[in-house]
């Protein structure tokens, strides 16, 4: 007498187990795959060995001394655009080899003094792309490419650079990360715009921010351009 009853009640938690199921699995679906979120990113750098060779070895090389699918860390590398013309040393990138050389993250440190950001600075985010675009230029593979800005007070970096605990970064609860994907156009676009300003093409246009005032290469100490 009371089977259909309990049927109407149990069917309603039934099809909410089946749809939490569901959406799980989907969400551990979406943390496998390759370069997607910040689990991701986070596992590349735990799993990063030291390169054995140089970063020029690394690339123009045979892979005799590195592993198919192995991540390899390198730190302070000069990278080099011969097509836009700018040369730069990156803090820290990971790399594996597939078929090609494969730029998994490059990984950029910053050190504020009082306050850690919110959000990312879009001037962080592009300088770690004008790497990532120089190593673009030659075989290395980067349609798979993260751009990874990691805040850190002063202080706190100190303290964890003389324990030569870099790794720790990721998992530490003091700092901010913030990660975007590489897209080389954005990266030429801003640029392109530079190369005017830069090349004398046209005149830098003023901004009120103080902190873009205080990075700005036409000032010394007092803004000839803003209007504040």
């Amino acid at each position: 007498m009371y089977s259909g009853f309990c049927g109407d009640i149990l069917n309603p938690y039934t099809n909410l187990l089946m749809l939490v199921i569901l959406i799980g699995s989907v969400v551990v679906l979406l943390i496998s795959q390759p370069g997607t979120g910040l689990s991701t990113v986070g596992m590349k750098i735990r799993k990063a060995i030291p390169s054995p060779g140089s970063l020029s070895e690394f690339i123009h090389m045979k892979p005799y001394r590195w592993k198919f699918n192995q991540y390899y860390s390198f730190s302070e590398e000069t990278v080099r655009s011969l097509g836009h013309r700018f040369i730069g040393r990156f803090d820290s990138a990971i790399f594996h080899w597939d078929d090609s050389p494969v730029l998994d993250l490059i990984i950029e440190y910053k050190f504020p003094l009082r306050h850690l950001p919110k959000k990312y600075r879009p001037e962080d985010i592009f300088q770690a792309g004008l790497y990532a675009l120089a190593l673009h230029e030659s075989v290395v593979s980067c349609s798979t490419t993260r751009l990874v800005n990691i805040y850190c007070l002063q202080d706190r970096a100190q303290k964890c650079m003389e324990r030569n605990s870099a790794k720790r970064c990721w998992s530490c609860g003091d700092r901010k990360i913030h990660t975007k994907r590489f897209d080389s156009n954005k990266v030429i676009k801003v640029l392109k715009k530079m190369d005017k300003v830069w090349f004398n093409d046209r005149r830098p246009r003023p901004s009120p921010e103080e902190n873009r005032c205080r990075a700005c290469p036409y000032t010394k100490g007092k803004c000839n351009y803003s209007a504040i």
